[in-house]
């Protein structure tokens, strides 16, 4: 009879000790699944503002390229500008210094 005793005990024992971890295996799997579950929504958040800032990026790449063809245009446009500045400039000297030596002659002349 002592012998049933414990051998009730020790299987009450190892019953209770498997019905742990048992419940500790059910809990983790289901934390488990409640992490996966909210890792695969934050993976398809992240999916979704990743493929938003291509898209960004894309278009500022756009309005870069944009811009640098501005620049050379404004670049290209300025240096014409300058030229012709330039050529003016000249011009205008080239009249005032003929002006002057005609003021000249006529006071030698005189």
């Amino acid at each position: 009879m002592i012998k049933k005793c414990i051998f009730a005990h020790s299987y009450s024992n190892i019953m209770a000790t498997f019905e742990s971890i048992y419940n500790r295996i059910e809990y983790n799997i289901k934390e488990a699944a409640i992490q996966m579950k909210e890792l695969r929504a934050e993976n398809l958040r992240l999916e979704n503002e990743n493929q938003l800032l291509k898209s960004r990026q894309s278009e500022l790449e756009e309005m870069l390229d944009e811009a640098k063809e501005k620049i050379k245009l404004v670049t290209i446009t300025e240096t014409i500008i300058n030229k012709k500045d330039k050529q003016e400039v000249k011009k205008q000297i080239k009249d005032w210094v003929q002006e002057i030596d005609k003021c000249i002659n006529m006071l030698s002349a005189k």
